[in-house]
C-alpha cells in the first residue's frame, strides 16, 4: 500500500508540473499572437502612410509643374501685347516698326534669362557639337562659328535647341582665290 501511496503522491508531483509548462506555452502563444498582430499593425499604418507620401508627392509635382508653366506664360504675355502694339503702329508709320521690334526682341531675351534661358555662343565661338549644329563650312578661321542662322539655347545644363551655324574651314581668303586660280588654269 505503500507503494501505492508513493506512486500516487509521485503522479500527483508530476500532474502539476505539466500544467504549469502548458500553461507557460499558452502565454508564449499568446505573447507571440499580440506581438504579430502588433507587427502587423505598424506594417499597415507604414504602408498606408507611404501611399498617402506617394500621392502628396504627385500632387506636389504637379503643383511645382503648373506653376512654373504659369510662371513661363505670366513672362512671355509682355512680349505678346509689346507685338500687338508694334503691328498697331506698323500700318500707321511702318519705319517705326524697326525699333519696337527690337524693344521687343530685348524684352523677350531678358525674359528669357530671367527664367534661366541662355543663348548658345554664336559668331566668333570655337564650334561645340554639344552646342551647335554645323549646316555648312565656308572659307575662314578652322573650327570657328562664322555665320548663326538659328540662335541656340540652353537651359542651364539642358540644351533647349542647337544653333545652327555655319563653320570655318581652315581655308584663308587669300588661299581660297589662288586654288580657284590654279584650278581655272587647268
Amino acid at each position: 500500500m505503500e507503494n501505492e501511496k508513493n506512486m500516487t503522491e509521485a503522479a500527483v508531483d508530476q500532474t502539476p508540473a505539466e500544467p504549469s509548462e502548458l500553461d507557460q506555452l499558452r502565454g508564449e502563444v499568446e505573447f507571440l499572437k499580440a506581438e504579430l498582430e502588433a507587427s502587423k499593425n505598424k506594417f499597415l499604418r507604414l504602408y498606408a502612410d507611404f501611399e498617402n507620401y506617394k500621392k502628396r508627392m504627385a500632387h506636389e509635382l504637379e503643383a511645382a509643374q503648373r506653376n512654373g508653366k504659369f510662371d513661363a506664360v505670366r513672362s512671355l504675355l509682355g512680349t505678346l501685347d509689346d507685338l500687338e502694339r508694334a503691328l498697331g503702329f506698323a500700318s500707321v508709320k511702318p519705319e517705326d516698326l524697326i525699333p519696337g521690334v527690337k524693344t521687343v526682341l530685348e524684352n523677350f531675351t531678358r525674359n528669357l534669362k530671367s527664367l534661366g534661358v541662355e543663348s548658345v555662343p554664336g559668331v566668333g565661338a570655337e564650334f561645340d557639337p554639344r552646342y551647335h549644329e554645323a549646316i555648312g563650312a565656308v572659307e575662314g578661321e578652322d573650327g570657328k562659328v562664322m555665320h548663326v542662322y538659328q540662335q541656340g539655347f540652353r537651359y542651364g545644363d539642358l540644351l533647349v535647341r542647337p544653333a545652327r551655324v555655319v563653320v570655318g574651314n581652315g581655308v584663308k581668303e587669300a588661299e581660297g582665290s589662288e586654288q580657284s586660280a590654279e584650278s581655272e588654269k587647268n
